[in-house]
C-alpha cells in the first residue's frame, strides 16, 4: 500500500494567475453609440406613482370595512376576539387613514 502511496504525483493548486482571465489589449465599445440607444419610456415614475396611489385607497377602503364589521359584533363575539366595549368604539371613532391598531400587544 505504501507503494501506491509514493507513486501518485502530488496534488497542486492552480496559479491564481491561471484562474483570472487574460484583459483585453483594447477595451471593448459598444456597436452603438449611447446617443442611439434607446432610452426607458418616461411613463414609468408615473404609472409606479398611480399604482401606489390605487393601493393606498384599496388599503382606506379595506380599514373602512373592517372597522364597519367590528362595529356589527355583538358582546359575545367580541368577548370570544378578547376586546371590550370601548375598545371597540375607540377603534370606530377613527378616520379611515389612521392604521388600525394591534389591540394583542
Amino acid at each position: 500500500m505504501s507503494t501506491l502511496v509514493s507513486e501518485r504525483s502530488p496534488i497542486t493548486t492552480p496559479q491564481l494567475r491561471d484562474r483570472v482571465p487574460a484583459q483585453r489589449a483594447t477595451p471593448r465599445t459598444p456597436a452603438t453609440p449611447a446617443a442611439a440607444a434607446p432610452s426607458l419610456p418616461q411613463a414609468a415614475p408615473r404609472a409606479n406613482l398611480i399604482f401606489r396611489f390605487i393601493a393606498t385607497l384599496l388599503e382606506w377602503h379595506h380599514r373602512r370595512v373592517v372597522r364597519r364589521e367590528l362595529g356589527s359584533l355583538d358582546a359575545r363575539m367580541l368577548r370570544d376576539v378578547g376586546l371590550d366595549a370601548g375598545t371597540v368604539d375607540y377603534e370606530m371613532r377613527q378616520w379611515f387613514w389612521q392604521p388600525t391598531r394591534n389591540w394583542r400587544d
